[in-house]
């Protein structure tokens, strides 16, 4: 009963594959076809914070906007009750914070008080763009002289193309339901990336243990029994997870919409791509029990 389980086990696995590569073309190809909308933090504009005390939703608040200001701007939650942001590109906006409040308040009808204006430049913006990416860039190239390092070859390539197809997949989310790609986005897949290097290396480490082994079963059923040996722990790990970045994505407003989707989406892709990915990836690579078997010492004379 454990083989034909352990053999159901790899079949699974090698069709999860089939479907990640099919997922990871579709998302390269949401990055190609929309690409990314990139927030104030990299293209540069104004950030307006005013305060607006209604019990109104931001829908309702939008849909009582006329001319001049409909279709110009929009107003979003700043995740503190009473609080508003308009969030405009650089030189977008024909009147001053203070007229925009005043015209804010004819139309709704209410108080409206500006309390801070915030600007970031273009140049500022590129910059930003810059040293974030470059910091995805040294991540990566530091996780793969640590696997290289930490595992054989084979290994190590499978463990990362895990963890790029993880990164892939948010992106190619967060382009699909057009979510605002700035710093917290940077953050929340330098944290996926983090999150998901460590699902594949508990089951590595347990392979490389059964491979070590004085007598060690073929390859798949190695695999397979890695898997088994740490899917409690990392259901338990994934799951808890999942429970706080989901109550952080619910309810954690619009500030932290982006970062809180892009860690739960790339936590839920990467528990599952440390098996479906990173274990037959290696293994079509040709890993086998004899690249962690001892050479056993010649004898005298030989």
């Amino acid at each position: 009963m454990l083989n034909r389980f352990l053999h159901d086990l790899t079949r699974w696995r090698y069709i999860g594959l089939g479907l990640s590569v099919i997922l990871t073309l579709y998302c390269a190809w949401l990055l190609w076809a929309h690409g990314l909308q990139l927030g104030l933090d990299f293209t540069g504009g104004s950030l307006l914070e005013f305060r607006i005390d209604t019990l109104r939703s931001t829908h309702e608040l939008n849909a009582l906007l006329t001319a001049p200001l409909k279709g110009a701007v929009e107003l979003h939650p700043a995740g503190v009750p009473g609080e508003w942001l308009i969030k405009l590109p650089e030189h977008a906006l024909a009147w001053t914070p203070q007229e925009l409040a005043s015209l804010l308040g004819q139309q709704f009808d209410l108080p409206v008080e500006l309390l801070r204006t915030t600007q970031v430049g273009p140049q500022v913006g590129a910059e930003l763009l810059e040293q974030g990416m470059l910091a995805l860039l040294a991540a990566s190239v530091a996780i793969a002289a640590y696997l290289a390092f930490r595992f054989e070859w084979r290994q190590a390539i499978g463990v990362l193309v895990s963890v790029l197809h993880d990164a892939l997949v948010a992106l190619g989310l967060i382009a699909l339901f057009g979510i605002e790609f700035d710093l917290n986005v940077i953050a929340g897949l330098m944290a996926v990336i983090g999150y998901s290097l460590n699902d594949s290396i508990v089951i590595s480490d347990r392979l490389r243990d059964i491979l070590s082994s004085r007598q060690p079963p073929a390859i798949h059923e190695c695999t397979n029994r890695a898997v088994i040996a740490t899917f409690s722990r990392t259901l338990i790990t994934s799951g808890t997870t999942l429970f706080t970045v989901g109550a952080l994505l619910l309810f954690g407003g619009e500030a932290l919409y982006g970062f809180s989707f892009t860690l739960f989406t790339g936590i839920l892709v990467g528990t599952l791509s440390s098996i479906t990915i990173a274990t037959p990836v290696q293994e079509l690579l040709g890993l086998s029990p004899n690249a962690y078997q001892k050479e056993e010492a010649l004898p005298e004379g030989a």
